[in-house]
Parts: C-alpha cells; sequence; structure tokens
C-alpha cells in the first residue's frame, strides 16, 4: 500500500511543480482539458480534476472524435461515460466532412485544435491542458530532426503556448509515459489504448517502435538546450515586433521596411514568419530556405513583392512592409444558420443573435468598394456575410441589412507573439 501511495505522491508533486512553474493558481473559472481516452490524457484528468477541487476553478472534458476509425466513436463516447462518472461533464467533437487522402496525421492534428480551440472560445474557458509527455517531446525532436527542421523547430513543444482563445499548458511534459500509466494503476483508472501507436503507419509510430529508451533519453535531453536556445530568440523577436509590427483586426500586418533592413537577418527572418504564419492562419511557419529568399528579395532596392505560405508580401506606403491575405490561398466559404459564433479562415465570428437562415461566409471581393481604406489591397479578401439576395453583413466595415450586428476579430489560431512566453518542460 505504500508503494501505490508512493507512485500517486510522486507523479502529483511533480504536476504541481509544473502548475507553480506555470504560474498557474486555480483562480481561472473554468478550465479544459483535451482527453482522448489514452493513459497520458487519463492522467491529466485525474490530476486536473484533484488539483481544481483542492484550488478551485471548474473542469470540463473535451474529446475529440476524428471519424478516422470505426472505433472512434465507441471510444468518445467512453471518456464521455468515464469523466461523467468522475463528475467532469464532457463534450464530444466530431471532426465533420470529407477526410484528406494523403497528410492524415497532420490534418487530423489541425483538425483537432481548431475544433478544442472552437469549443474553449464557446465555452469561455481560457485555459486549456493538453497531455503530451517527455516521449512524445523526444518523439518530435527526432521527427524533426530527420525534417531538417532549424534550431526553433529543435526545441520542441512548448510547456506554454498561446493559441486564438486562451493558453495551451503541457504540465506533463517532464513526465515519463510509465509514469503516467503507474499513476493510473495506483488510483484504479483505466484508459484505452489508440491501435495506431502501434502501427508502422505514421512517422510517429514507427519512432516509437524503433527508437531505444537511450535514445529517446538523448533526444529529449537536446530539445531542452534548443529550448534554451528558443527562449533568447524569441526575446529577440518580441522585442523587434512590439517596436515595429503593425497588427490590423483586418487580418493584416505590416512593418517598418528600414526596421526589417536594419534587424539582424535571424532576427528579421524569424519575425517575417511569425508574421506570415498568423497571417495565412497556419500552424507551421514556411520552410526556412523560402523565408531566407523572402527577406534576401525584401532587402533589394527593386523589390515589388512576393508570395509566401499563403500570403503576399510587398511595400506600401510610408515605407511600411505589408503581409496580408492571398486570395487563392482561402478557404472553401462557411455556411452556418442559427449560430452565434463561429469561425472562418482567421477571424473569429460573434453575432448579437443567431440569424435563422443560411449565410455563407466568404470574401468581400469588389463589394463595397466605396467604403474601402488603406491598404486597399487588403480589403479584397476581408469576409463578409451573404444570404441568398447577396451582401448582409460586412463587420469590418460597419455595412449591414439586418438589425443583427456582427464582431469579426483577427484571431489565428497561433496569434502574433508579442510578448516572451516559450516554457521549458518542467523536470
Amino acid at each position: 500500500m505504500q508503494v501505490v501511495s508512493t507512485v500517486a505522491e510522486k507523479t502529483e508533486a511533480a504536476f504541481e511543480k509544473a502548475m507553480a512553474a506555470f504560474g498557474f493558481r486555480g483562480r481561472e473559472n473554468l478550465i479544459a482539458v483535451a482527453v482522448s481516452g489514452g493513459a497520458d490524457s487519463m492522467a491529466l484528468c485525474r490530476l486536473l480534476d484533484k488539483y481544481t477541487r483542492k484550488n478551485g476553478g471548474r473542469l470540463i472534458a473535451l474529446t475529440v472524435d476524428h471519424g478516422l476509425r470505426s472505433e472512434s466513436a465507441d471510444e468518445a463516447r467512453w471518456v464521455r461515460d468515464e469523466t461523467k462518472r468522475l463528475g467532469i461533464p464532457c463534450r464530444i467533437l466530431k471532426w465533420e466532412g470529407e477526410k484528406p487522402l494523403t497528410g492524415i496525421e497532420r490534418s487530423a492534428r489541425d483538425a483537432r485544435y481548431a475544433l478544442l480551440f472552437a469549443a474553449c472560445r464557446e465555452e469561455n474557458a481560457r485555459a486549456l491542458f493538453l497531455g503530451h509527455h517527455r516521449r512524445d517531446q523526444a518523439e518530435t525532436f527526432l521527427m524533426r530532426k530527420a525534417a531538417k527542421s532549424g534550431p526553433f523547430g529543435l526545441a520542441g513543444m512548448s510547456a506554454v503556448r498561446s493559441f486564438a482563445f486562451g493558453r495551451m499548458y503541457r504540465p506533463l511534459l517532464g513526465i515519463s509515459p510509465e509514469d503516467l500509466r503507474a499513476y493510473n494503476e495506483s488510483i484504479g483508472q483505466t484508459w484505452k489504448e489508440d491501435p495506431t501507436n502501434a502501427t508502422g503507419r505514421f512517422e510517429r509510430g514507427r519512432i516509437r517502435m524503433s527508437a531505444s529508451a537511450e535514445v529517446l533519453e538523448d533526444a529529449f535531453r537536446q530539445s531542452l538546450l534548443y529550448g534554451e536556445k528558443r527562449i533568447e530568440t524569441e526575446k529577440r523577436r518580441t522585442a523587434f515586433l512590439r517596436s515595429s509590427a503593425e497588427v490590423s483586426n483586418a487580418g493584416y500586418v505590416s512593418f517598418s521596411q528600414s526596421d526589417i533592413c536594419k534587424a539582424d537577418g535571424e532576427t528579421a527572418v524569424g519575425c517575417l514568419a511569425e508574421a506570415v504564419r498568423a497571417v495565412a492562419n497556419k500552424p507551421y511557419f514556411p520552410k526556412a530556405d523560402a523565408l531566407d529568399r523572402l527577406y534576401e528579395n525584401v532587402l533589394r532596392p527593386d523589390f515589388r513583392g512576393a508570395s509566401l505560405g499563403g500570403c503576399r508580401i510587398a511595400p506600401s506606403a510610408k515605407g511600411r512592409l505589408l503581409i496580408w491575405r492571398e486570395y487563392a490561398d482561402l478557404p472553401p466559404p462557411l455556411t452556418v444558420r442559427n449560430k452565434r459564433l463561429f469561425y472562418w479562415d482567421r477571424f473569429a465570428f460573434e453575432l448579437s443573435e443567431p440569424v435563422d437562415a443560411p449565410l455563407s461566409v466568404r470574401p468581400l471581393k469588389n463589394e463595397l468598394k466605396e467604403l474601402w481604406g488603406t491598404p486597399r489591397r487588403c480589403f479584397f479578401v476581408l469576409p463578409a456575410l451573404f444570404d441568398r439576395e447577396g451582401l448582409f453583413l460586412a463587420p469590418h466595415l460597419g455595412y449591414k441589412k439586418t438589425k443583427v450586428s456582427c464582431r469579426a476579430d483577427f484571431a489565428p489560431l497561433f496569434p502574433l507573439c508579442l510578448t516572451p512566453e516559450w516554457t521549458l518542460p518542467v523536470v
């Protein structure tokens, strides 16, 4: 019995240490935890449940049914029933629509984040907890090393990171999956095994099957070294962004072109990468060689413009370098009905009341040109709502043919980081 107690206490102490390092004090009214049903996420759910009961706040579980396996719906219902047994409310989030034929692992991950972030917004949960652990971090390092990622990528996952509607926390990044399983066993918590973890279908599974414990531990330690470098680099980037970047709620970013030219190359390239990722609403930066070519072109006195990562980049008025959304890269129109909150491209929409008619969310294009401001080229891709008769609402231009009002905020899934926040795993 003493051994059981020691296992639980050890894991809970490591979790409490991570929460204290994050500055998390349990004051948030509602926090969300992503629960897949696996051993790591069930351990996190139980740790958070105990933490909120002790420190205050409420907990909600979010589980995603990707619909990629015949068992996924049953697994999501198992999570709902198990969390209900623990007294934790749970929402099942379904990935609807057609699934891609290639790149399914990345697409599923992107869809999972989008669903979780949207649910956090709907529930007004500003803190989202994820169950990534020590081996996940090591595998991420090995995958990115094989892909020839730069120092930023080799730092792996941050223990704390902002998303569109709050912050993500990964308090288990320093804890091994073996310890998490032992914790579950010590408290009598069951879990569901994901069969894809034991196959070589995806790259992470292949690494999991082939990498030795020594290789994984070395990879984790190397990721910490790169993480320390990333912290210093992020400090320089965010200082430059605060001094030179202007972020518009209309979904574009501009820099002082002279500031870009005077900055050190690493900082300038990094800030261009951050801005392109945010404006294009991508989870990843463009490739390093493409960013280097963009930077070299921006430095040329005859630079007139370029495309990269779903954005257009070009000189603008008053010596500014403008980065705006490229029309060809926009997602398909979104149809909404009887919804007050929704999300399209890089904008979060909030209607004053739901509309009982189908509305299409798509780019403004050439509508209302008389209301366009400066820079005019950015307004072509502004989002607008259309009904069967035409333009219904253009939130950024103040146009509406209805008593219903609409707010549209520039809220990329991973926003431009203006303050340093990269956080190493707590070990």
